[in-house]
């Protein structure tokens, strides 16, 4: 069966930008339930149990209810190892190879982060916004529909991912879904990146 994650930090560690108590509700709660439901409807339905990242590649031969959970447990599986405390407001820039990839792909970090801060915006409701790379080194940032991920739709892998479902900022940041966005680059691991990135180039 599906199990957690360690989280990588304190519930503390990432404040100011996000806070312990969305943290501690985010894992606890949301991040639990949704390995829970998962296994539940794994034994439920006699599934076979398979690694996460095949379930996920495979996902419409799954029931709503995987598909769901499945997508909510690997996302956050992932989400993260994608964050990492704050050593410097507004100083955590992008190194090493995912440096030089934003700057072939975007232009320059600024037009990286606006065009999140785009997707993020126009997402409707729940879902996420992701920065994938293409089996030809292409990379490119898209947003997905409540917990589907990029890898349900493309082959491809994921150097970064977004959440913006409302429980991922509002304790905080209320309606300020942009404002959440842009403080979350604060908190951006970008050796997470940087390994996949490695394997292209």
């Amino acid at each position: 069966m599906y199990k957690p994650v360690k989280l990588p930090y304190d519930y503390s560690a990432l404040e100011p930008f996000i806070d312990t108590e969305t943290m501690k509700v985010h894992y606890d709660t949301l991040y639990m339930n949704y390995i829970n439901n998962l296994n539940d409807e794994i034994r439920k339905k006699n599934y076979r149990a398979i690694p996460i990242i095949k379930l996920i590649t495979t996902i419409d031969d799954y029931s709503d209810i995987v598909r769901n959970n499945a997508g909510g447990y690997y996302n956050h599986s992932l989400f993260w190892k994608m964050l990492k405390p704050a050593k410097n407001v507004n100083g955590n820039l992008p190194i090493g190879i995912s440096k030089r990839i934003i700057n072939r792909d975007f232009g320059t970090y600024e037009s990286f982060k606006k065009m999140i801060e785009k997707k993020a915006k126009k997402r409707f409701g729940s879902g996420w916004v992701w920065w994938i790379i293409m089996p030809d080194g292409d990379t490119r940032i898209i947003e997905t529909p409540y917990q589907d991920n990029p890898q349900m739709y493309f082959d491809c892998e994921i150097l970064l991912g977004v959440d913006v479902w409302e429980h991922a900022y509002f304790l905080k940041y209320k309606g300020d879904r942009v404002g959440y966005v842009n403080n979350i680059f604060n908190l951006i691991n970008w050796n997470y990146p940087n390994e996949i990135l490695n394997k292209y180039y």
